[in-house]
């Protein structure tokens, strides 16, 4: 299909399908901006050669004409359109057959100043473009339509109407095809269906966006190709097609395809500011903040320069409100980074670049630079680019898609862009986890009659590909995505030491912003702590000693000559979105930190709130696991990382260590005996409490003077045990009669007074207040009977189990 589109626009080109302007009005509006400027600097180009040929005169009508012919053939080179949208100009002035010259309605419709909108046009626009069948036309009945109109009324834009795109056959084909999801509101609805069905494992994709997705994974492989893999004898992997053997730069059409996926659903509605615009708007701020505070003039003057650990602050949209794309399209854009980052081309082209860079740096480290006098030349005194085209085409696009998915998506939805971006960013940094594995080609006849299973299916297929690693048969190499483990180790290796420098800001920037957002994740909750954890465990482990190491040495401008040139052309092609070069990873030490804190206080406040039956459980779950300790070691593993990460001193603590307080045996059996405030940790970083916790004028002034501090494990439970609110594994109607059987029994053998019984119902004092006293009189109480540990489930659970043991074993016996 794609075949015949392509060549109806080669052997009829007179035939163009109108696509109209309004289509992308609702969506693309930067896009629409960036063509009308396109259009206003190409007339300014104009109109300045036309009055530079009127001074010249001497050279009469041939001069004019001269400078028109001149200023034709150079206005596709010198049109740079809006800062940060060169995509959308690369594909008005290069990609499109009918160039921008050719487009008569849309020049004359920006260059009479339209482009303002009409809402009526674009909303009908939109309308009938909402499906490709709906907005086709033919040729033939568009030259009926042009019979049957009158000529008085012919001209489309008299009016300054809204003009129309004019496109070959396949150009309009990808348009309507990649503009679909985001016209198509119906898909939102039916993944919100999906979604309520996978909870009860009845999920299925509508048929719809399976053949999308099948069309949209064809074209990728049809325009971005993979290249040829060399296996390691020196064979050609058998099976991989290819159009190009890696390096060469993509076709019109190929390019028209990839530019157009990055238009319309990389870069979206909503682009990021530049760093120039994000670093004035942060200036602004800080200097309204500094003029009316008693700062000093060096500080202020120090802190109006943003750092890495800003990054989140510089990428909040300037003038419109993030939109977040749609489901169909994040699932899209994964598959491409996937795809793209899953190319042999990539390990090829790093493999020799990574190569030249170490050999440049031991060359340097042993005082012997080249010059040009000696025979490696071409390859030691300069390097080549190392990724594919394609690749670099949408790296930056790729660099604000993740940016913005991390600042304006939420991180406790699953299924957010914030979620679907970090995916995407993983596969991108970590290429090393895609390996080449091999499979048999079994070439049969149409013999898919559905008799055979699924199962079947699979196991005839296991075992083809085990006879194909141990005989001749025909094979071929295909590559493989291996998701890493949290706490599994790096599989970085130094061939891809090229490929860590030449996408250097997709590791430091995309970091930086995370780092201040995952204190967000929820780590105090018993079932997303570990799903937290995991989550900072993916991110941690792709910085490996390894790639840190090589992420300094540039970022702390030691590296060789060659690995300085790539992070050169990394940052050019970037071009406005490249952040500062003296940024640095020590930037997001306070994040790091800050984060470290929370992770840590968290898991010793739940583990200092477990009681025995928690305790029991969690050794349990542990021993059946096979995870015995793991979480202690993974938070030291994760102390490691970020040392390491952020230059941490060796001895660094995230926490002050503390003596374990006991715990008694009258919490076990619910008497609720005494707590004084003798249990409160007291050391030298802990401010002045009293006995009740809080805290006392001395210890304000503690504070106030930064000689202490509070620890988030101090906070600790303010109130009477016997009356807490209702806890998760509590029964409800059973906590309100042992309460209830409590005071009665407490009441009756005078172990509480009926005064304080009648004090403790009052509530004429706010909640606060009220706990307080609560503590106090329960404080003041020696002994008591507590018998809300009958509310307990898991204690009813407990006393089953060995009713019926009791039971089972009696009847054993006497039997």
């Amino acid at each position: 299909l794609l075949n015949a589109l392509s060549a109806e626009s080669i052997h009829r080109p007179q035939i163009k399908f109108k696509f109209p302007l309004g289509g992308l009005s609702p969506f693309f509006k930067e896009l629409i901006q960036d063509w009308k400027m396109c259009y206003l600097q190409e007339v300014e180009i104009q109109n300045s050669a036309a009055s530079m040929a009127a001074r010249a005169g001497a050279g009469g009508r041939g001069g004019a004409f001269g400078a028109s012919s001149t200023a034709a053939t150079t206005t596709a080179t010198t049109i740079e359109g809006m800062v940060g949208k060169e995509n959308a100009t690369k594909i008005l002035y290069h990609l499109l057959l009918n160039g921008p010259n050719e487009q008569v309605e849309v020049k004359k419709y920006f260059q009479s100043g339209g482009g303002g909108g009409n809402n009526v046009l674009q909303q009908k626009n939109m309308n009938q473009l909402s499906s490709p069948r709906a907005a086709f036309i033919t040729p033939m009945k568009q030259q009926q339509q042009q019979m049957n109109t009158p000529r008085t009324t012919s001209t489309t834009n008299a009016n300054n109407n809204e003009p129309n795109l004019e496109l070959t056959m396949l150009e309009y084909y990808l348009l309507i095809f990649l503009r679909f999801p985001l016209a198509n509101q119906e898909w939102e609805v039916q993944l919100q269906d999906q979604l309520r069905r996978m909870r009860y494992g009845a999920a299925t994709t509508a048929y719809g966006q399976r053949v999308y997705s099948h069309l949209m994974s064809s074209y990728m492989k049809y325009y971005l190709p993979h290249g040829v893999y060399h296996r390691p004898d020196g064979g050609v992997g058998v099976g991989t097609t290819q159009r190009f053997e890696g390096g060469a730069p993509l076709d019109r059409t190929a390019e028209l395809f990839l530019r157009l996926v990055i238009e319309f659903w990389v870069e979206g509605q909503v682009s990021p500011p530049t760093f120039a615009e994000g670093i004035q708007r942060y200036r602004n701020g800080r200097s309204a903040f500094l003029s009316t505070s008693s700062s000093s003039a060096s500080s202020s003057s120090s802190s109006l320069n943003p750092t890495l650990r800003d990054s989140l602050e510089l990428t909040q949209p300037l003038k419109t409100t993030y939109v977040s794309p749609p489901s169909q399209i994040q699932i899209g854009v994964l598959n491409l980074v996937r795809h793209l980052v899953s190319d042999v081309t990539v390990r090829n082209m790093v493999k020799t670049a990574s190569m030249s860079c170490q050999r440049r740096q031991t060359q340097e480290r042993e005082g012997r630079v080249p010059t040009t006098t000696d025979d490696d030349t071409a390859t030691t005194a300069k390097i080549s680019w190392c990724l594919p085209p394609a690749m670099t085409t949408i790296q930056p696009s790729i660099f604000n898609y993740i940016r913005l998915g991390f600042t304006c998506g939420s991180i406790h939805d699953r299924r957010s862009i914030f979620h679907r971006a970090l995916e995407a960013w993983l596969v991108w940094v970590e290429p090393w986890n895609y390996v080449m594995k091999r499979r048999a080609v079994v070439v049969t006849g149409n013999n898919n009659n559905g008799s055979s299973s699924s199962a079947t299916h699979r196991a005839g297929e296991f075992l083809r590909n085990a006879a194909a690693t141990v005989s001749s048969h025909r094979v071929e190499y295909y590559p493989a995505y291996v998701k890493p483990k949290p706490t599994s180790p790096s599989t970085y290796s130094s061939q891809w030491e090229a490929y860590v420098v030449a996408n250097l800001n997709l590791y430091t920037v995309p970091l930086a912003i995370f780092l201040k957002r995952a204190r967000e994740l929820d780590f105090s909750s018993t079932n997303e702590y570990p799903r937290s954890l995991a989550l900072v465990q993916r991110v941690l482990r792709v910085f490996s000693k390894q790639v840190v190491t090589v992420l300094n040495s540039v970022l702390n401008r030691r590296a060789d000559a060659l690995s300085a040139s790539l992070a050169t052309m990394h940052r050019d092609n970037l071009k406005a979105f490249c952040p500062p070069s003296s940024w640095t990873l020590a930037d997001c030490q306070l994040d790091a930190t800050n984060l470290l804190e929370e992770v840590f206080s968290q898991y010793q406040k739940r583990k200092n709130e477990m009681d025995i039956f928690d305790r029991i459980d969690a050794r349990l779950n542990a021993l059946f696991s096979g995870k015995i300790g793991s979480d202690e070691t993974a938070l030291q593993s994760l102390l490691s990382q970020v040392r390491y990460l952020m230059h941490l001193p060796q001895d660094y603590q995230v926490l002050p260590e503390e003596p374990k307080s006991s715990r008694g045996w009258g919490s076990f059996l619910g008497l609720g005996s005494r707590k004084d405030g003798s249990s409160l940790v007291e050391n030298l970083l802990v401010p002045e409490r009293d006995a009740s916790g809080r805290l006392t004028d001395k210890g304000r002034a503690q504070i106030y003077s930064g000689m202490r501090k509070c620890n988030p494990i101090d906070v600790h439970f303010v109130g009477d045990p016997l009356l807490a609110r209702v806890k998760t594994y509590e029964i409800p109607v059973l906590v309100e009669l042992t309460v209830q059987a409590s005071n009665y029994l407490n009441q009756k053998l005078g172990l509480v007074s009926e005064a304080d019984v009648a004090e403790g119902q009052t509530t004429d004092e706010d909640t606060l207040s009220k706990h307080y006293h609560e503590m106090e009189r329960y404080q003041k109480t020696l002994f008591r009977i507590n018998l809300r540990f009958l509310a307990d489930s898991r204690n009813i659970i407990f006393a089953y189990v060995l009713w019926w043991l009791f039971r089972t074993i009696g009847g054993f016996f006497s039997s």
